[in-house]
């Protein structure tokens, strides 16, 4: 069972949330540190990101926004600060915020 597991409504249409998805593996990249493989698939509305010892997969679907991942060896020890962290992200990107 991975490790990171988030579902967050991104409220937009799928095009939208395809972009916003692209913004936010760069963000990803930014805070947690250089990433050894980006693989998207065909569309780009599913993502895989690996580094050492760690993988995240995100996805976007009509309604939704997917994280999904692990951290192998201390994932217990960093759970909290990568899921905090990740999940603002993900709200950051995707939510719209009101004016």
């Amino acid at each position: 069972m991975p490790l990171i597991s988030l579902t967050i409504a991104h409220r937009q249409t799928r095009d939208e949330a395809r972009r916003r998805l692209e913004t936010a593996v760069r963000e990803v990249s930014e805070r947690f540190g250089g990433l050894a493989s980006v693989q998207w698939a065909a569309g780009r509305e599913r993502v895989k990101l690996e580094t050492t010892g760690a993988w995240l997969e995100m996805w976007v679907d009509d309604r939704d926004v997917h994280a999904m991942g692990d951290v192998m060896g201390l994932g217990a020890l960093m759970s909290g600060p990568l899921v905090s962290g990740l999940k603002q992200i993900l709200q950051q990107v995707f939510q719209k915020r009101l004016p």
